[in-house]
This record gives structure tokens, sequence and C-alpha cells, in this order.
């Protein structure tokens, strides 16, 4: 007798399942039939509501009615939306001149990784931080441009030269 119970529980239980699934199924039809998007994005909020709620405190209502008793929700300003995070990407006037210097290195080291260490006139320090080849000489002019995420490349001050490597600031 009382696995019949269990049993019989078990089959409403998954019946019902299977209903409330089939409902849920049109409920998503019809939000996504809802051509303006904030309207849209309040039907499958209110669809999330539901579901997360608990299955006895499920309401059978349709969602479209319950968009329409919605208050209408103010968009924001377009200015806000369009300024947010982006403090970092205002542009300023920042020429090719100003991402770049030329120094006159002083003296040279490898270190035990075969990687150079830079000391140029003014006293900085810089070291390669990639493994490439590069050749230089004490006394050559070098140029050292910013790339991109706040990298620097080294490379001969001369027109005809493309090899470069990547190089760090110590000092």
């Amino acid at each position: 007798m009382r696995k019949i119970t269990l049993i019989s529980l078990a089959c409403i239980g998954l019946a019902s399942l299977s209903a409330n699934a089939e409902n849920l199924k049109n409920n998503l039809a019809q939000c996504a039939k809802v051509n303006d998007s904030l309207a849209r994005l309040v039907c499958f909020d209110d669809l999330a509501k539901k579901v997360t709620s608990s299955s006895d405190n499920i309401k059978q209502e349709t969602i479209a009615g319950s968009v329409i008793k919605r208050d209408p929700v103010i968009a924001p300003s377009v200015s806000k939306e369009a300024n947010f995070g982006a403090e970092h990407l205002k542009k300023t006037n920042v020429s090719e001149e100003d991402l770049q210097v030329v120094f006159v290195v002083e003296t040279l080291k490898k270190d035990q990784y075969g990687r150079w260490r830079f000391t140029f006139k003014n006293g900085q320090q810089w070291k390669q931080s990639d493994s490439g080849y590069f050749k230089v000489k004490v006394g050559e002019s070098v140029l050292l441009k910013k790339g991109v995420l706040d990298a620097v490349y080294l490379k001969k001050n001369d027109p005809d030269s493309n090899r470069k490597i990547r190089v760090k600031r110590v000092k």
C-alpha cells in the first residue's frame, strides 16, 4: 500500500512538472515575440521570478498581461550610458613623438638567460623581457617606443631597422 502511494505521488509530481515545463515554454515564446526591448526584458525578468519562486506560489497568469500592468520604466540617459567606464578612453592629443624616446647605450650586459641589460647615458636601467635576438653595441642610439597594454619596445634608432625587443625598466 505504501509503495503504491509513493509511486502515485511521484507520477503526479512528474505530470505537474511536465505541465509547468510546457507552460514555461509557451511563456518564453510569448516573451520572445515582444518587440520593445525594455518590455521584452521585463517579460523575461517576470518569468524568471516565477520560475525561481516555489511551485506552490506560481500563478497561472499570462506574461503579456503582467507586462501591461507594470508601470512604465524610464530609460537612463544616453550620455550616462555612453560615458560609463570610458574614463581611460578619453582621447588626448598625444603625438607619435610623445610615445617614443631616444637613448644612447652606456653599458651592456647579458644575464644568465642570454637577455640584455641596458644602462643608458641618463642613468636609466632597462632589461629585455622577451627572448628575441637583438644586436646592439655600446654608444649606439636606440629608440624606446610604447606599445599596447603598457608594453615598451626597443629598437635601433635607424629608419631601416625593423627588429625590436620588448623591454622593462629596472631603475
